[in-house]
Order: structure tokens, then sequence, then C-alpha cells
């Protein structure tokens, strides 16, 4: 029989590179054969347990359940983007989130993350960002812990693991930007966009669509005659069709539009359909002299000017796509300027009770002396 090792581990219990393990003999058909179990890389306390729960089998030479192959990180990771490219508009963002994740994870088996594993990869993270001489923001590292957990939860579905190694782990807490444009910063960040590329942040600050949702535009999704663009289930995040109204401006925006001959796209540089603006956003920013702003944050323009001119807020969300409410919410600026329209409103609402109690008493004075 197996006895303690250098390790200081218990009968049949052993470790080594990979970590834990069961180690014993069996009896069968008049052969004795040894059998080892891998409990992978999990605290001693934990192996312990193990043992102790099959110690009475292992003494008595029998047969535990046998291993099923373990599934790694990286061939769940695999997985899992097969998955996301079928299934997600987001999958470039996945592919960036699991590439950093392959770096720390790699070939581990998946049971053998923990919720501090996975503190330490973020520690690797941070280090690796301040080497470069960057920072890593929250709301990256929540990205790839999202994509973590949906890895782990895709194999749980399916049925590679057992259980959820990184359950309980908690994200960080993110601060919500709030960056919108007045008239005039608007005005001049049109006036410094390359002229291909004003109609594109013109119909995002207009509309709310976002950047991809632009870029792939199509012209038979524009209909000019009844005043809407018709977004397909495929060409949205949320993968539901949704109409954008077009008013006279827009409708005059794209008239004004080249048609490129042989290309079906709306938005197009060089005989060629624009890709990522996003570099070209960046310099109209920096000539306009308009800081921390992104092109993403035209959406949250839209939705608050929406909201400013008395939109409802179930139609704003058909216009933008937003399926819930509390994420609308964080599209929907509240500004210095709403805080003082709501003081003048207030103050209106005063003064029309101090005028009808102001009334009201000379009436009571006019009807006394009749």
């Amino acid at each position: 029989m197996s006895q303690p090792n250098v390790h200081g581990l218990p009968q049949f219990l052993r470790k080594d590179e990979k970590g834990y393990f069961l180690d014993y003999r069996v009896e069968a058909d008049g052969l004795s054969r040894r059998k080892r179990v891998r409990l992978g890389l999990i605290p001693m306390a934990q192996a312990k347990r193990i043992l102790a729960e099959h110690y009475q089998e292992i003494a008595n030479g029998k047969y535990l359940a046998e291993e099923r192959p373990r599934v790694t990180f990286n061939e769940a990771a695999d997985s899992f983007l097969a998955f996301s490219e079928a299934r997600k508009k987001s999958h470039r963002r996945d592919l960036v989130s699991v590439k950093a994740l392959r770096a720390f994870f790699g070939a581990r088996p998946l049971e053998s993350l923990t919720p501090n594993l996975v503190e330490d990869y973020l520690a690797f993270r941070k280090k690796k960002a301040e080497e470069r001489g960057r920072s890593l923001k929250g709301s990256t590292l929540n990205r790839e812990m999202a994509c973590l957990k949906t890895i782990v939860r895709r194999a749980l579905i399916n049925r590679q693991i057992d259980r959820n190694p990184v359950e309980g782990l908690r994200m960080f807490r993110e601060t919500s930007r709030n960056r919108t444009l007045t008239s005039e910063e608007f005005q001049r960040l049109l006036d410094h966009c390359s002229p291909h590329y004003q109609p594109v942040v013109q119909l995002a600050y207009d509309t709310g669509m976002r950047r991809g949702e632009i870029t792939g535009l199509k012209w038979d999704q524009v209909d000019l005659k009844a005043g809407v663009i018709t977004l397909k289930s495929e060409d949205t995040k949320t993968q539901e069709q949704r109409e954008i109204p077009l008013d006279e401006g827009l409708k005059d925006l794209f008239q004004k539009i080249p048609k490129v001959l042989g290309s079906p796209f709306v938005f197009n540089f060089r005989g060629h359909g624009l890709k990522d603006p996003k570099t070209a956003f960046l310099r109209a920013c920096q000539r306009a002299k308009i800081s921390d702003f992104r092109f993403h944050d035209l959406r949250h323009c839209a939705v608050t000017n929406f909201r400013k001119a008395g939109v409802s807020d179930s139609t704003i969300m058909s216009i933008s796509g937003h399926k819930t409410y509390a994420v609308f919410r964080k599209y929907d600026r509240i500004d210095r300027e709403d805080r003082l329209d709501a003081l003048a409103k207030v103050r209106r609402f005063k003064d029309s009770k101090d005028s009808y109690r102001t009334q009201g008493s000379k009436t009571e004075v006019s009807q006394v002396v009749g």
C-alpha cells in the first residue's frame, strides 16, 4: 500500500507539479493494478477531504469512478470562441479577452481554477500593463472576467466540468462615463471632421446608432421616401430588428452622399467601405480641442437630447436599441443644464402658488368689504 511521502501527506495522497492525486492499488482478476486519480491544483485541505470521502473504498482496493479527460482552459476557450463567432456581435472583443486570459491560464485544467487564482491573474495583468507604461481600468478587467465566467458557464453546459470553479468571483466597481457635447462643441467637432466622415458623426449624434451599425449600413436599408433606416437582426448588437427614423435634415444628408459604383455600403472612403473610423474620430477631436470624448459617447448625446426634447423613454429605447431600462439609464446623462432647469421649474411652481395665495387673499378681502 501507498505510504506517507516526502510531502508529509497521508496514505494514498500524493502531489507533483500537476497537483494532488490519489495513488493506490486494486486487485482484479488475480492481478494487482496501480490506480491514480488526479485531483489537480487544489488546496491541500480540499484534497484531504476528497481522500477522506473515498478512504474506505481505496483501502478495500475498489475502483473509483473512471476519470474522464480533463478539459484545459485552452480547450474550453476554443469551444467558447466557436460559439462567440456564431452567436455574438462582440466576437472581436471576446478574441481580445481570450488572448489575455490564455497568457496566464493556458493549459491549466479548467477545474483547477479558483477565485484566488483569478486574483493572481488580475495582479499579473496589472503588472504587465505597468511594464509597458500603461494602466488597466476596472472596466477592461471586468470584460475579461466576464469572458472567463462565460467560458466556465459554457463548459458547464457542455458537461466538460461538474462545478463552477470561479463561483463568487467579484467584479470591479465601474464608474459610468458622463461626457456629452454642448451644441457648440458638436459643431466644432463636425467642422474638423474629414468631409467623407462628417455624415457618419452626424448620424451617430442624431440617432444614437452604434458605430458598427453605421459603418456597415447599406443603401438597401435606407428608405428616404418612408423616412426610415431598417436594421436587420443580424446587423444589431441585440440581434433584434429595429427602425431608425429620418427627419428632413437626415434625408438631405443621405441625398448628398455619393454612391460608389459596385459598393453596397453607404459610407465609403477611396472606394472601400469604412473599416474602423476610430483613428479618424480621435484626430478630429484633437483638431477641435475636445478632450475625453469617444465615438460611443455620441450615443450618449443622442439619448440625452431625445430625453431633453420630451421624447418618452420607451420611444427612445426603440430607436437606440436598448433592451433593458437599467442600461438605457446609463446613456441618459443629467448635466448642469438639467439641474438649472429643474431649479427654474421649482421656482415657477413656487411663484404660481404664491400668486394663487395672493389672489385668494384679495378675493376674501373684497368679499368682506362688499
